[in-house]
């Protein structure tokens, strides 16, 4: 339970269902109950897993964009049954001829639940360009 490898590839499954948009991975990397938060870039805070589904629903269907997400600088802690993972998220989105790039750091807290590390809080905040 202990093992930080395990918490970081909780946190890789995360981005990999965030990079494929996919709603199914992220309802496997989630906890699903009331106790999940969510910080966006530029969004107010979402609480409890139906509202941050919501969101990630509304993002992957207005995005026509491939999206790749590339995770550096990746720091983890574990405590019990509690983990945190802090990183940079290098984010790419390319949409036709049109690359948009942008960098976040990002501080996602897991939870030992149900023999797996489950993501109960994400917050990210971009980087401002310099």
């Amino acid at each position: 339970m202990t093992d930080p490898e395990q918490v970081v590839e909780a946190n890789l499954k995360f981005y990999f269902a965030l990079e494929s948009q996919d709603i199914d991975l992220m309802d496997e990397v989630w906890a699903t109950d009331a106790s999940a938060i969510c910080v966006h870039p530029g969004w107010t805070r979402l609480a409890g897993w139906e509202n941050i589904r919501a969101s990630w629903e509304q993002m992957f269907r207005n995005t026509n964009t491939h999206m790749r997400i590339d995770v550096s600088e990746v720091s983890v802690e574990v405590q019990g049954s509690t983990a945190w993972v802090s990183c940079l998220e290098s984010i790419t989105r390319a949409s036709g001829d049109r690359i948009q790039r942008a960098q976040a750091y990002a501080t996602n807290v897991f939870v030992f639940e149900d023999d797996r590390w489950l993501l109960v809080l994400h917050h990210a905040s971009i980087i401002p360009d310099s």
